[in-house]
């Protein structure tokens, strides 16, 4: 399996029929997070994948080891949080109003953007209030 680590898209090419699993290293400065007041906190994460190649969809599951950071809620000094939610995601090679289902679409080009649902697994693990420490007295005492 095929995978820019960067862009997190897979070469469908590089895929068999049925089950495929990798692992990646994934440079988590360099992907465009676009997440408002969260950065990587590690330079590199893992990213575990396990991909279901068939003939009506492909679905792709998973999880992402990873660190960030964002301001901590009391006094914006940085708070650490792993990520926590599993990936999945279905794709469809067309869509299907009948089944009610809601599928990406897998685009013409033979590439499989995961980008949001790694995206989305981060975007869940944010903590709702993030902390830098159990006992943060806040802004005012430091």
């Amino acid at each position: 399996m095929k995978l820019d680590t960067v862009k997190l898209i897979i070469d469908l090419k590089s895929l068999s029929r049925g089950v495929n699993r990798g692992v990646f290293i994934i440079p988590l400065e360099k992907v465009e997070w676009n997440i408002e007041g969260v950065e990587p906190f590690d330079r590199q994460g893992t990213l575990e994948l396990m991909v279901d190649y068939g003939d009506e969809a492909v679905l792709c599951s998973g999880s992402l080891d990873a660190h960030f950071r964002t301001p901590c809620a009391r006094c914006l000094e940085p708070s650490h949080f792993s990520i926590s939610e599993e990936i999945y995601r279905e794709y469809a090679w067309s869509p299907d109003p009948a089944s009610g289902e809601q599928r990406e679409l897998i685009s013409q080009s033979g590439e499989l953007n995961i980008f949001n649902a790694v995206q989305e697994a981060v975007l869940l693990s944010i903590p709702g209030k993030p902390l830098c420490s159990p006992d943060c007295t806040g802004i005012c005492y430091n």
